[in-house]
């Protein structure tokens, strides 16, 4: 990665700031999966100060891809432009508000999606997606043991989803886990 440095500091500062940042094993999982996957269109729901967005858009670089990435806190939102802005990448777009209403028919199919915003509300962003994702589409949610309470209405919806999605946790730091959702053929 061209720019494991200024991640690093990012990530060093995320943790003394006590900034939400993704942890180096879901960072790992997520480069696995970008690097496998290649994905052009990539949709981040939660982007903190931009640590997993740089992290991301790093690696899409590659292959021109681009990453749309969705945040309700201006602050954060604020942070994260700037943060991209230094790491000189050129391939994030940002949106500013409720996630559940800042796509539109003209956004098109992504090819990868990482959800790790409002726990409570992952229930509605999964909902919200489902109609822009492509057809080989991988989704990622973060923190998917770590908030039970929170993930509850998420847990419940799961158990229709299965019927057209297969499901995959991948354990990550201590209590937690990524889910990693795919279409059925």
């Amino acid at each position: 990665m061209k720019r494991d440095i200024f991640l690093q500091d990012l990530k060093r500062y995320g943790e003394q700031e006590n900034i939400p940042n993704i942890s180096w094993e879901t960072a790992n999982v997520l480069r696995f999966f970008l690097l496998l996957l290649k994905p052009k269109k990539v949709l981040e729901i939660g982007c903190a100060n931009g640590f997993s967005t740089i992290f991301m858009a790093d690696i899409l670089e590659e292959w021109d891809g681009s990453i749309l990435s969705l945040e309700r806190s201006l602050p954060s939102l604020t942070q994260a432009k700037e943060n991209v802005t230094k790491a000189l990448l050129t391939n994030v777009h940002f949106r500013l508000g409720d996630a559940l209403f800042l796509l539109d028919s003209d956004d098109g199919d992504f090819d990868f999606v990482f959800i790790d915003a409002e726990k409570k509300q992952t229930h509605l962003f999964f909902n919200m997606i489902e109609p822009f994702l492509s057809k080989n589409a991988v989704v990622v949610i973060d923190d998917f043991r770590k908030f039970p309470e929170k993930m509850a209405p998420f847990y419940e919806i799961l158990k229709e989803k299965k019927k057209k999605w297969s499901m995959v946790e991948i354990p990550t730091e201590a209590g937690d886990a990524l889910l990693i959702i795919t279409r059925l053929l």
